[in-house]
């Protein structure tokens, strides 16, 4: 094998390795807090879970990690983080002592940044409701072989007792999070649209009163069965996508979607799960931001750019920092933000200055680029 062709395959190497590394390892965010041991207290073991002591040191890592990302906001947040919540987040941990008499005890390990951020996101919604996302919904239906009342039978404008077990089953399950929930209005599409183009119409044509978010409850027949089908579509108007397709059969026949009590038991688990399905969305902020791709050109060392990863992982406007590679001083990262390209470009020169002198070279709709200097 030629020399330069040895050096291309070990590039790609090293690549694939950094960018497995990176991933892997991208949720976790180091700790160290340490306290006054008990006068008459031996050092307690990693084996001791209900040492009164190492559960507050846990607590305060995450305290700790709330007032670095948050700032003066954590404290809304702090009455929250019990021994059990900070059980949930803490990765790995080790104790030791210091100090000139060992009188000092040190608790360090790693915390789960992602689920942290996820939470906040959740506990964010909740409070603020409706001024966080605005959905509408649509409901359709697409039936062979049977007669309707009206062509709105099986619609949100519709009568049928299916019509009102979904209206009343998802609205049950996004007041969970101080959400309210309205009827898409205009020109709807006779089926739930998939491409970016055709939801982007969807959205100009009835995202009426700010709604940045759509759910569409799609009722068809399953292809290998003879049960109804429910196809539940989670739609980001922000930055026009499908964020997630739910799909259940729903063991009644056709003449039972008629039966409001069936109904209600044969829909309510499927709701249950869209629930689970609406909260990841919003701990991933799918439905709050857009996805963009960050390249940084010029990185004169490894050491550099993990630097670079982790001041990006601490800015609260990004979210869901993925780093793709580091190939020849050339680093690139996959994100969420809520912000314009523009706007995001702006804040990571300002907000890194301090150890990093970044320039923009060129920014669009969903990339920045940018060069690193000293």
């Amino acid at each position: 094998m030629k020399g330069s062709e040895l050096n291309s395959v070990k590039t790609l190497i090293f690549a694939f390795l950094i960018c497995f590394m990176s991933t892997s390892l991208r949720a976790e965010v180091a700790f160290s807090v340490a306290a006054p041991a008990p006068v008459t207290s031996a050092t307690p073991s990693a084996e001791d879970e209900s040492t009164p002591l190492l559960s507050r040191l846990k607590q305060d890592a995450i305290i700790q990690w709330l007032r670095n990302y948050l700032g003066n906001r954590s404290a809304a947040f702090e009455k929250w983080v019990t021994p059990a919540f900070a059980e949930n987040y803490i990765l790995d941990y080790k104790l030791s002592r210091s100090g000139a008499n060992k009188e000092i005890i040190q608790l360090s390990g790693h915390l789960d940044d992602e689920s942290l951020k996820g939470w906040l996101r959740i506990s964010e919604t909740k409070g603020k409701g409706s001024n966080q996302i605005k959905p509408v919904y649509v409901i359709s239906a697409n039936l062979s072989g049977i007669s309707l009342p009206s062509s709105d039978y099986f619609t949100q404008t519709g009568n049928s007792p299916f019509t009102q077990q979904v209206n009343q089953l998802l609205n049950q399950e996004l007041q969970k999070f101080n959400l309210g929930l309205s009827p898409a209005s205009g020109v709807v599409p006779t089926t739930p649209p998939r491409s970016e183009r055709d939801i982007i119409s969807f959205r100009d044509s009835c995202g009426q009163g700010g709604s940045n978010a759509a759910i569409w409850v799609y009722l068809n027949q399953c292809k290998t069965c003879e049960f109804p089908r429910i196809d539940i579509y989670l739609y980001s108007f922000l930055n026009p996508r499908l964020v997630s397709v739910q799909s259940d059969d729903l063991n009644l026949s056709i003449k039972e979607l008629g039966n409001s009590d069936k109904l209600k038991t044969g829909l309510a688990p499927i709701f249950k799960e869209f629930h689970q399905e609406f909260e990841r969305a919003i701990a991933e902020a799918k439905l709050s931001s857009a996805p963009l791709t960050l390249t940084i050109e010029g990185i004169d060392s490894y050491s550099g750019y993990r630097k670079l990863e982790y001041s990006l992982g601490k800015q609260s406007f990004l979210s869901q920092i993925i780093p793709r590679a580091f190939v020849q001083n050339t680093a690139q990262f996959e994100m969420l933000s809520v912000l314009s390209t523009e706007e995001v470009a702006r804040r990571v020169q300002e907000s890194l200055a301090a150890e990093f002198k970044l320039s923009p070279i060129r920014v669009d709709s969903r990339n920045i680029v940018m060069r690193y200097s000293r």
